[in-house]
């Protein structure tokens, strides 16, 4: 294969000579701005886009639009509350072409998180969980919309979504009788925006069902730690609501060596429904969260503020969440 002599990028001007058009026809048509034209010249441009395999300068893009077209994901750095791939996966699919995602991990600090996304001037950020309310705001201030609006909080057929998955685990936690309910959360040296929350849901799904508060527990996804929370698990019949999968597979693990009856004597239901969950002996019970319609509403929500600068609104699937459920009981063998 021979190399050309001047190896360059392929620019609208090269698209325009091939095509017989301008440039600014070029822009106009690839950018979706193309009533005025006949569809002979928008077939040739886009023929010749392809030919050339050229693709617009994001760079030329910010300069006339003042910001550029990254959708930045920010998580926090020990994010362990949602099943991420899943959530990724699903704003991909969700913004197909329109937009680059990428995924940034927040700092410690959430002011340098902050200053780093207005450096870049994304087109918009998908948070989960990482940004106050105040920092929100400021990215607001400045054209970049920050989802998905948690003064609208995502509810599950009315219910607030965290009180809906601790609802599901503690009714799961009980078909096998009565039993003393136990939160088991991270360790307090995890910072996790979801941890409050998942808390308070156990504690309202208790009181719904006429039990005590939960008891607490706190451990570290590690052999010493399992051993610890087993050991502060109170007699008779236990259920353990598991902050995730990951906290409800340390527990079970040293359940089993320390010889506890599963399901009779200790019930467990994790949270995020991952893959090994359904891989470890005995099998673990979960809850699934249907992210992939999460994500719809988070980027239904971008659409309506970006308009046609991400595309038309009507393109990206409406998505109403008191329509349908979106947490289910995947069974297992730790119920």
């Amino acid at each position: 294969m021979s190399v050309p002599d001047r190896a360059r990028p392929v620019t609208a001007a090269d698209v325009a000579r091939r095509a017989g058009v301008s440039r600014a026809t070029v822009s106009h048509i690839l950018n979706g701005r193309d009533a005025r034209f006949t569809d002979d010249t928008k077939a040739r441009v886009l023929a010749v886009s392809a030919e050339l395999d050229y693709r617009p300068s994001p760079a030329g893009r910010n300069l006339v639009t003042g910001r550029g077209d990254t959708v930045v994901v920010v998580v926090p750095t020990l994010l362990l509350g949602i099943n991420l791939p899943d959530a990724f996966e699903a704003i991909i699919e969700s913004l197909g072409s329109r937009a680059n995602v990428v995924l940034r991990f927040a700092d410690a600090d959430p002011e340098s998180t902050l200053a780093a996304l207005l450096k870049l001037r994304p087109l918009a950020v998908v948070d989960f969980g990482s940004l106050p309310t105040s920092q929100r705001d400021r990215l607001a201030a400045q054209g970049i919309p920050c989802v998905p609006d948690y003064r609208r909080p995502l509810r599950n057929r009315g219910e607030e979504m965290q009180d809906a998955i601790a609802g599901a685990q503690v009714s799961e936690l009980l078909k096998r009788g009565p039993r003393r309910i136990v939160y088991a959360g991270l360790s307090g040296r995890r910072m996790d925006p979801f941890e409050p929350g998942r808390l308070a849901g156990v504690e309202h799904a208790c009181a719904a069902a006429g039990l005590p508060a939960p008891l607490r527990i706190e451990i570290e996804p590690k052999a010493a730690a399992q051993r610890r929370g087993i050991e502060h698990l109170p007699d008779g019949p236990v259920g353990i609501a598991a902050y995730n999968d990951t906290v409800a597979i340390a527990l079970l693990t040293a359940a089993r060596s320390a010889g506890i009856d599963i399901p009779n004597q200790l019930t467990i239901v994790g949270m995020d429904a991952i893959d090994v969950g359904q891989l470890i002996s005995p099998r673990l019970t979960s809850v699934a969260v249907d992210m992939r319609a999460i994500v719809r509403d988070a980027t239904r929500q971008m659409s309506s503020q970006l308009g046609d600068i991400l595309g038309v609104e009507d393109d990206i699937e409406s998505y109403e969440p008191t329509e349908q459920s979106l947490v289910k009981i995947i069974s297992g063998e730790t119920t």
